[in-house]
């Protein structure tokens, strides 16, 4: 029975968890300004308004796929196969395509087949409690495999329909299309999030899944659904990817599954579920693709950069560690 004070108690403790994330935010996005201006240090062109454009467009398929990873990290659950999912998406588009089915038609069936997946993740983490890096890895091979058998093993260029780059190319008056997309699912999530069941149950799962199952919450239903979600906004971005540089390659977004998972954490997501926000992916994705930025205009080769980033994950890591132990939330 909930004592007179449970009420308040209850609203008190989302008070003080909205203002820690708050606060962390706050500290991410000072940690954001301070590398701006470091950059602008370090390579005078990073302010010029067409490297801005290429760091947001970078970030742009980050962006998308993590509105739905911060909610998956939410639960207590990983994601590793959104990378193999774009990459499948991104190569059936092109082969549907080529095939003579309309570019809409193949879009929305490429899109379809990585909601598949993810409705596969999503069944077998959730029925059989399997830990969600292990089914997620299986799936990403599974994906990125049918991504290099329909390519066979390579890029996809000839006989594309000429609308075929139209998803990726075109403009919203001055604004490129992809970044329109990415503040869609950034509203999209946020709303999400804040104003919905499922994302107030995603919550729940992960901050504990024991009691979200005794409360009557279908831990099934809820983490299916945000697979699958997940998997739908990864075939998207893989679409998209390949309507941009009009090509299908099969070894799209190396790498892509660690880095939505990076901009998550620094954004302020608890690796063990419970804590996150959509906000605070933006920033960290955003934080992500600057870095990035300044390592390739300082030249630096790609396997450093990989170092760099596993470094960055760490600190994430221990940052949101050490932030939640010191507001014991």
């Amino acid at each position: 029975m909930m004592t007179p004070s449970g009420p308040t108690t209850v609203k008190h403790l989302n008070r003080l968890k909205l203002g820690a994330d708050g606060m962390q935010n706050l500290t991410i996005f000072g940690l954001l300004v301070v590398l701006i201006i470091v950059a602008s240090i370090i390579e005078p062109k990073f302010l010029g308004m067409q490297n801005i454009s290429n760091v947001l467009m970078q970030i742009s398929s980050i962006v998308i796929v993590s509105s739905v990873i911060t909610m998956v990290l939410n639960t207590g659950n990983l994601d590793l196969s959104v990378g193999g999912v774009g990459a499948m998406a991104g190569v059936l588009y092109a082969v549907f395509a080529r095939a003579g089915l309309s570019v809409p038609l193949s879009a929305t069936l490429a899109i379809l087949s990585g909601g598949i997946i993810g409705l596969s993740n999503g069944l077998i983490i959730s029925s059989f409690r399997i830990p969600s890096f292990i089914v997620t890895i299986a799936t990403m091979y599974i994906a990125r495999g049918i991504a290099f058998i329909g390519a066979e093993g390579s890029v996809i260029t000839s006989g594309l329909p000429g609308d075929f780059s139209n998803l990726g190319e075109e403009f919203l008056g001055p604004v490129p299309i992809p970044l329109i997309y990415a503040l869609g699912f950034i509203l999209l999530f946020i709303f999400m999030q804040n104003k919905t069941v499922l994302g107030k149950m995603a919550y729940a799962i992960g901050a504990n899944i024991k009691t979200s199952d005794y409360s009557g919450i279908s831990v099934r239903k809820v983490v299916t659904s945000i697979y699958t979600l997940a998997g739908l906004a990864a075939a998207f971005a893989g679409v998209v990817v390949s309507a941009r540089f009009n090509q299908a390659d099969c070894r799209i977004l190396p790498g892509f599954e660690i880095d939505v998972v990076i901009a998550s954490v620094l954004g302020g997501t608890n690796i063990n579920g419970g804590r996150g926000t959509v906000v605070g992916m933006l920033i960290g994705a955003l934080i992500l693709g600057i870095l990035t930025n300044v390592l390739n205009m300082m030249g630096l080769i790609l396997y450093y950069q990989y170092v760099v980033k596993g470094v960055l994950l760490v600190i994430a890591i221990v940052y949101n560690n050490a932030m939640r132990k010191a507001i014991r939330i």
